[in-house]
């Protein structure tokens, strides 16, 4: 069977890994925008080829997919997504994991989600407001008063977010000048006509519940963790993310079996909302990013169309079922047949950037990076290869995150691993890399517990997903 990859980062080197070890015997056929050396391996292993074109023409996919002839197909990043190249695989009667862009409107648009949520009565769902006007948005944050999050109305790759957790942000001329530049800042970054959305702020543990569905069937993968801050101890702009980690077992130590089910449910409910705002259903991964709060319990941050980066670096390898066959159930919709078998002992991955990520691409594109791959192999770390090219016989890196070390052992050993893994990797840059990744996880469990205690009082007392607030001039929401 011949299988068609559509992406060039270290998920789709995961995705290609788990086609190539198949039993099924996939011939891996791939399409990048750049030669990733991870998928150009498992594509030269299992006889498939290798295209290099742009992966957001529908036409230019097209194409590939005409001259290659698939069996199916996987489509690894959101963007692809939101130009319909699901699209275009299913009018060349492909199946293909991967939803159509109607459906990965999910995930495009943060006010669409939104609006989604509250008109199916969805739990876990925040209060929002939207704004075009940067001025009235303004005026709302002052009026306000209280603690909010600021973000851009649609997907930007994970940044763009300002918190403002102040109950007298409207008293101080500093603040209001902050407040002002941020929002200007956050607008700039999208191209829609609804500039950026305001959601009440909610504290708590993150986690991210990625699930399969074809349309029918739901398979909930192991649950991961992303670590999304660009330095040590989660400081430093928003990145894409520069590290996660996965299990023990299906959960992680901060969430429990009720709120991995609480989660499946909210996921699953947003599934059969979006068939029925759409009339088509979602085939593909549908991921919830989601905090432990004391408002709901289970909360949506956001939506995926796709697995995550790198969460699907951290629960791929977990995955002892033929991940392969799974992917193929998923996309020609025979899903329930799928059997998920999940390694007990959890994973840490920790990504390798070149400076200037993620602030400046171009200082952080360029640059020469080498590994002792073999050596990184035998002491138990995993590599996927991300933002970095294969330019005749160097690795060079193209702007982003440029390799994802992955270790499963228990976290403490797991940790030791990755750091002396990445003393393997050498660069002509300085590179950023977070030793801390998996190593906080004490203080998240003090802290869930904090959160759990408060809503399950709530529930106790009917007031789950209750919000009150005071702001100088009465409701605002």
């Amino acid at each position: 069977m011949k299988v068609l990859l559509i992406g060039d980062g270290a998920r789709e080197n995961a995705l290609a890994d788990s086609l190539g070890k198949s039993n099924r015997g996939y011939k891996v056929y791939a399409m990048s925008s750049y030669v990733n050396p991870g998928i150009k391996e498992v594509v030269a292993k299992t006889g498939g080829k290798y295209y290099t074109g742009d992966i957001l023409s529908v036409e230019d996919v097209k194409r590939v997919i005409k001259e290659v002839n698939p069996d199916f197909g996987v489509i690894g990043p959101e963007d692809p997504l939101f130009e319909g190249v699901a699209n275009a695989f299913r009018e060349e009667g492909i199946p293909v994991v991967g939803p159509n862009k109607e459906g990965a409107m999910i995930e495009k648009s943060k006010v669409w989600m939104r609006q989604l949520m509250w008109k199916y009565n969805i739990p876990g769902r925040l209060r929002f407001k939207a704004f075009n006007n940067l001025a009235e948005a303004s005026k709302f944050i002052l009026e306000f008063g209280g603690s909010i999050a600021i973000k851009p109305s649609e997907q930007v790759g994970g940044k763009g977010v300002k918190v403002v957790a102040d109950l007298q942000a409207y008293l101080s001329e500093e603040k209001r000048n902050a407040l002002s530049k941020g929002v200007n800042n956050i607008a700039g970054l999208v191209k829609d006509d609804v500039k950026l959305i305001i959601e009440e702020k909610v504290d708590g543990p993150e986690y991210t519940l990625h699930v399969l569905t074809d349309g029918y069937s739901y398979l909930p993968l192991p649950l991961a963790q992303d670590y999304k801050n660009a330095y040590e101890d989660g400081i430093g702009p928003e990145t894409g993310g520069m590290g996660s980690i996965s299990g023990p077992g299906s959960l992680l130590p901060f969430i429990n079996e009720e709120e991995y089910e609480k989660s499946l449910e909210i996921v699953k409910l947003t599934a059969e909302a979006i068939r029925k705002e759409t009339g088509m259903d979602y085939i593909g991964v549908l991921s919830g990013q989601m905090m432990l709060t004391g408002l709901w319990g289970p909360t949506i941050i956001e939506y995926y169309s796709r697995l995550g980066d790198p969460e699907a670096s951290a629960i791929i390898p977990r995955i002892r079922s033929d991940f392969g066959e799974i992917l193929e159930l998923t996309a020609t919709r025979h899903l329930s047949k799928a059997k998920l078998e999940v390694e007990e002992k959890p994973s840490i991955v920790r990504a390798v950037a070149p400076l200037g990520y993620p602030l400046d691409k171009k200082m952080a594109s360029g640059h020469k990076i080498s590994l002792d791959l073999p050596k990184m192999r035998e002491l138990g770390c995993n590599v996927y290869f991300g933002s970095v090219a294969l330019e005749g016989m160097s690795l060079v890196t193209k702007g982003s995150r440029a390799i994802e070390i992955v270790v499963i052992d228990d976290f403490i050993n797991a940790s030791n691993k990755l750091d002396q893994c990445f003393s393997l990797v050498s660069s002509d840059t300085k590179l950023i890399y977070r030793h801390d990744i998996g190593n906080t996880l004490e203080a998240q469990v003090e802290k869930a517990e904090i959160v759990r205690y408060t809503y399950k009082s709530r529930e106790k007392n009917g007031m789950l997903g209750i919000s009150a607030d005071w702001s100088p001039n009465g409701g605002l929401w």
